[in-house]
């Protein structure tokens, strides 16, 4: 009895302890259960949140990452387009220099066991001082760029890299950034086209400013940086180089130009020597150059214009100035009066109006009333005057009296219109900076001094471009082509990107017309006042001329030629100007300079040009021959009268 109720009471007991466990059992399941609810929803919630954040600032977020990144770039520089004649021989160039970097941080990493060896070989190839080497890395010890040397070459550096190669020498933090520097390689050869550019600036002078954007190209960049997923990444963007010019200028007359304006200016020095060489088919100038010259590889010096003491006493101002007149393309940024190589023009012009014709004579009585005032022939002051002269040899004596009455039939407004027809007072819109317009006179302001004045090239201003264009076309059917200096721009890779052909402006006269001015201008070489310019064998065609410079007391003169070659089929025009030569100031104002300067450039010129002697060029006496000797006295009140730019 008693056993049996202590076995039911021990059974009793563990019931009441089971019962107590699967209590605690199921409280920690419930707890359990409620913590990964909770967990789960917590999860969840950060989830959401993840993706919420992601969703709205995802990109935001991803930058600030990779702006922690390691980043490197290296500009990859392109190469300015190359300038060149007509036959490929360069005349301008980029040439590939590199500027030596010392990365302070790599040659002072792991305890300095690059140091001694980097800074040696630094001395030893490129003769750096190892004080100032050792001071600059010093000074600057978390600097990864160290410019040290600009502008090496490639033979320059060849030793360092070779160097460099072997891991043995412990050369380290020394690397070549790619630069390029503009190169001219025959220096003062045509320099005023050419022109001049910098790194810095650009094309700054001539066809390198005028075709800047052209010759320029597009820096490419190499760049690597560790993304995300710690991967290095690099990435090139190729450098695209310039474009190339290709000229119109032929090298060897352009040589031949520049040859005898230097050998003149060494025996009689001018303050301006200028002279285009020109196609009068299409337009394409063939030569331009004007003296002094200056050195494209160092254009900013004047040592060879001035002395040292001189330089030494020039202000800042007045070295500038110095530069600007120096680098003035007389050709096309200068305007002068012309002086009787104007007169064609004038003669032009009567016979397309019919005002007068071929054979026609007037007597030229050594002046000419116009009003009230006086106009003298430069004959008054040594023949007295011509006497009767037909047209072609009105142009073969130079008579000023014919021209002005020419002019006077036309009337004012007629001659106004064909000064403009001819292209004074206006650009020509040659591919060159700087053209100046010249100074003319309008339809409404023009009176009839002003025409009788003009008629002879006197208080009318033009330039050179204008000149030779307007010429070219009155010898070559009346055709007038825009004058040009670049014949295409190609691609780097020699792919023709613009082709300039030549551009057909207008017609100025007729091929009648033309016909008799080539006839006339080839009397006028051949037994008239351009008689020096004659050649033996040759037909050569052109007209003098003599203008007075300023104020008239000054006795200042510009002397000129205006020809072409052959007469009756010309293959080029030239045109030489000689301002304040040597030998003219006085009373008659020539020296006959311009007619030499011009025979001796076209007797090379003729030949080079396969243009062969022609069995019917008259010979030339030049014992008997008319002389230009001097201007005419000009009104005064033309002198104060203002004309329209």
């Amino acid at each position: 009895m008693t056993d049996k109720y202590i076995d039911n009471t021990s059974e009793a007991k563990r019931k009441k302890m089971m019962r107590r466990k699967r209590a605690v059992l199921k409280r920690t399941h419930r707890r359990i259960n409620v913590a990964f609810i909770i967990v789960f929803v917590l999860l969840l919630a950060l989830g959401i949140r993840i993706f919420m954040i992601n969703y709205t600032h995802g990109e935001e977020y991803s930058q600030a990452v990779l702006n922690h990144q390691t980043y490197t770039s290296t500009t990859i520089p392109y190469m300015r387009g190359n300038i060149t004649a007509s036959d490929g021989t360069v005349l301008a160039y980029s040439e590939k220099v590199y500027n030596l970097i010392l990365d302070v941080k790599s040659v002072t990493s792991e305890d300095g066991k690059y140091l001694d060896s980097t800074i040696n070989a630094l001395v030893k190839c490129f003769g750096l001082d190892k004080d100032n080497v050792k001071k600059i890395i010093n000074d600057n010890p978390t600097s990864q760029y160290q410019k040290l040397l600009k502008e090496l070459t490639s033979d320059e550096i060849a030793e360092f890299n070779e160097l460099k190669s072997d891991k043995s020498n412990n050369i380290n933090g020394v690397w070549f950034e790619e630069s390029y520097v503009r190169k001219y390689p025959f220096s003062t050869l045509a320099c005023d086209i050419i022109g001049f550019a910098s790194n810095v600036n650009g094309g700054e002078l001539g066809l390198e400013s005028q075709y800047d954007d052209e010759l320029t190209g597009t820096d490419g960049v190499t760049y690597s940086y560790v993304d995300e997923d710690l991967n290095a990444v690099e990435t090139t963007k190729a450098a695209v180089n310039g474009n190339n010019i290709v000229t119109t200028i032929d090298y060897n007359i352009q040589s031949i130009i520049e040859k005898h304006i230097i050998a003149y200016n060494e025996e009689k020095p001018s303050k301006n020597t200028a002279v285009i060489v020109m196609n009068p088919k299409n337009g394409e100038i063939l030569g331009m150059a004007s003296y002094p010259q200056f050195d494209l590889n160092n254009p900013r010096s004047l040592s060879e214009i001035y002395t040292d003491e001189e330089l030494a006493a020039m202000s800042d101002t007045e070295k500038t100035n110095a530069l600007y007149k120096l680098w003035t393309n007389f050709c096309v940024s200068e305007s002068y009066e012309p002086g009787s190589t104007f007169k064609p023009f004038t003669v032009a012009a009567g016979l397309e109006e019919g005002v007068v014709h071929d054979g026609d004579t007037y007597e030229c009585k050594g002046f000419e009333m116009v009003g009230p005032d006086k106009i003298k022939c430069h004959s008054y002051s040594t023949t007295g005057s011509h006497g009767v002269l037909t047209l072609s040899e009105a142009l073969e004596n130079s008579c000023n009296p014919y021209m002005i009455n020419i002019a006077i039939k036309l009337g004012n407004v007629r001659f106004a219109q064909y000064e403009k027809l001819f292209g004074f007072g206006a650009r020509t819109g040659i591919d060159l900076p700087g053209e100046t317009t010249g100074i003319t006179y309008t339809e409404d302001n023009m009176t009839t001094i002003d025409a009788a004045c003009n008629s002879f090239g006197q208080t009318i201003n033009v330039n050179m471009i204008q000149m030779i264009s307007a010429y070219c076309s009155i010898i070559n059917d009346g055709k007038y082509y825009m004058p040009h200096i670049v014949k295409r721009i190609e691609s780097a890779n020699g792919e023709v990107v613009k082709d300039n052909s030549a551009i057909l402006v207008k017609q100025t006269v007729t091929a009648s017309t033309s016909k008799y001015l080539r006839k006339y201008l080839e009397n006028t070489v051949s037994k008239g006042t351009a008689h020096r310019a004659a050649i033996d064998g040759y037909s050569i065609a052109g007209k003098t001329g003599t203008a007075q410079k300023g104020n008239r007391d000054d006795l200042k003169w510009i002397i000129s030629f205006i020809g072409h070659a052959p007469a009756d089929d010309p293959k080029f025009a030239i045109y030489v100007v000689l301002d304040e030569p040597d030998g003219t100031t006085g009373t008659s104002g020539t020296t006959y300079d311009e007619l030499y300067l011009a025979r001796d450039i076209m007797e090379e010129l003729l030949p080079y040009m396969n243009i062969y002697k022609d069995t019917d060029a008259p010979y030339v006496d030049p014992g008997s021959m008319p002389d230009e000797s001097g201007v005419t006295d000009i009104p005064a009140s033309t002198l104060s009268q203002d004309n329209n730019n």
